[in-house]
């Protein structure tokens, strides 16, 4: 009779494991109204929309039970399915060119509120690849964080201007000991790639950064602007050299 049972155990504790899984969710807030280049979501990059290049990322790095793309415009959900995302319409106050990133995101967290984590994706961001997502995942069980930051280092001097004075100073360094590059730590700049939430932060906050906070560094590449057509070029031309293809997988 223990042969019998050992199956049943067996069972037992995988279903146990499965239950306490997290419930990892990705959201990547898309609105159709872009004043700087219009409906640059879907605008091709690269041969590609913009959008599927973090959708497929996500997809493709096994870290998320659901990918959402929240947008409030036709053309942008027909895409984000097309790439294999699901689609979130999100209300039309959240969507305007005031509406915080957050408030799109306690939107979505009212129609979807069973999850763990939530990862907050910037559709701007078609640098990061599935291992970045991997990576900085596994960053933020192993300190048992409560939400995650990405950063890139840059090695950067930064100055202010005393308005009143019209005197410059530095800020980070002692121009009279000028440090070299290989000298310096630099500094990390956040570049809005993603974020990783638990739920009982944002639920307390309805903010994507609080209690401990984790970073997780990225290359330096991934830290791009898309407002210009000449930021369009230049990102262009980064994706083809550093993007991820999702023929690349498995």
């Amino acid at each position: 009779s223990s042969q019998l049972q050992q199956p049943n155990f067996a069972r037992h504790a995988a279903m146990s494991k499965d239950a306490n899984k997290q419930r990892v969710i990705a959201l990547i807030p898309a609105r159709g109204g872009s004043v700087s280049i219009p409906l640059k979501n879907i605008k091709e990059l690269a041969g590609r929309p913009l959008i599927d290049w973090c959708v497929r990322a996500a997809i493709d790095s096994g870290c998320f039970d659901e990918v959402f793309v929240s947008t409030d415009h036709d053309g942008i959900a027909e895409v984000a399915k097309k790439s294999g995302a699901s689609v979130h319409r999100r209300a039309a106050e959240t969507a305007t060119a005031t509406a915080s990133t957050e408030s799109a995101m306690v939107d979505f967290v009212k129609a979807n509120p069973e999850y763990d984590i939530l990862c907050l994706i910037q559709a701007t961001s078609p640098l990061t690849t599935p291992d970045h997502f991997r990576e900085a995942l596994a960053l933020f069980e192993r300190q048992k964080a409560d939400s995650l930051v990405t950063a890139v280092r840059a090695h950067r001097f930064i100055w202010r201007v005393n308005p009143e004075t019209g005197e410059a100073t530095a800020k980070n360094y002692n121009p009279s000991k000028r440090p070299r590059r290989q000298d310096w730590d630099g500094e990390l700049v956040e570049n809005g790639a993603f974020y990783l939430t638990s739920k009982a932060v944002f639920e307390k906050d309805q903010c994507r950064l609080g209690g401990k906070i984790v970073l997780y560094e990225m290359p330096e590449h991934t830290f791009v602007e898309l407002d210009s057509p000449t930021d369009w070029e230049i990102v262009k031309g980064l994706c083809e050299e550093h993007g991820y293809r999702p023929s690349e997988s498995g």
